[in-house]
């Protein structure tokens, strides 16, 4: 019987403010800019930067630092590399991080906090297990704390807390030690195919990959039905 259930974040709980990216652009298009790309030159950048480093997550198991990420970025558009300095890259970091805290993210969709309110009541212990690009921990916390979420959940997992990332054994271990449950006694949802379904399926947990954004406490019900 599955007691626990474990959450991947993005685009299974929630999606990004629908102006963040394209500020976060700006931004760079503004300030470190030197060959003049447009800002929408700059959001494919930044696009493919975050694209890059989530397949060296997954394939790695580890997790770059977003101040990494940022020097990549800052490389690409043409910034000498002897003025790009930990202390600027910290610097944007922190930039970046108060402008996602001002934009802040939106639901998935509006059955979310009732699916997660019947899950509590249902007596369902609760997790947050999530993969981070450039927004880490202590701003996701900050945020889910904003969204008024936070206390639906046990304990939550941040891929850059551990430094490890799904679909690594690493990961998923973590999960399980939190929980103090047995493997088939934990279910861990996500969208993400590999990241989600096959890191917790091979690891020995349930798993139920989200494919529709519209899903709802339906599809979870369901799930729990066929297979508890």
């Amino acid at each position: 019987m599955i007691k626990h259930i474990s959450f991947d974040l993005w685009l299974t709980l929630i999606k990004s403010h629908p102006e963040f990216k394209m500020k976060r652009a700006e931004y760079f298009c503004k300030e470190f800019n030197p060959l003049n790309f447009s800002s929408n030159e700059v959001l494919e950048i930044v696009k493919s930067t975050d694209k890059t480093c989530d397949r060296l997550n997954e394939i790695f198991g580890s997790k770059v630092p977003a101040v990494f990420m940022y020097h990549r970025i800052l490389r690409k558009l043409g910034n000498d590399s002897h003025i790009i300095s930990k202390e600027l890259t910290e610097e944007i970091k922190s930039v970046i991080d108060k402008l996602f805290l001002e934009l802040q993210p939106r639901f998935l969709n509006p059955t979310i906090i009732p699916m997660l309110t019947t899950l509590k009541n249902k007596g369902y212990t609760l997790n947050i297990s999530s993969n981070t690009g450039f927004i880490e921990c202590d701003i996701m916390v900050a945020t889910l704390k904003n969204m008024k979420i936070y206390e639906y959940f046990d304990f939550c997992i941040f891929s850059d807390e551990i430094s490890a990332s799904k679909p690594s054994d690493s990961f998923f271990q973590h999960v399980y030690q939190k929980s103090n449950l047995e493997k088939k006694e934990i279910l861990h949802i996500g969208d993400n195919y590999k990241a989600d379904y096959d890191g917790a399926i091979k690891f020995g947990f349930k798993a139920l990959h989200i494919t529709n954004s519209q899903y709802n406490i339906n599809d979870i019900t369901n799930y729990l039905q066929e297979n508890d």
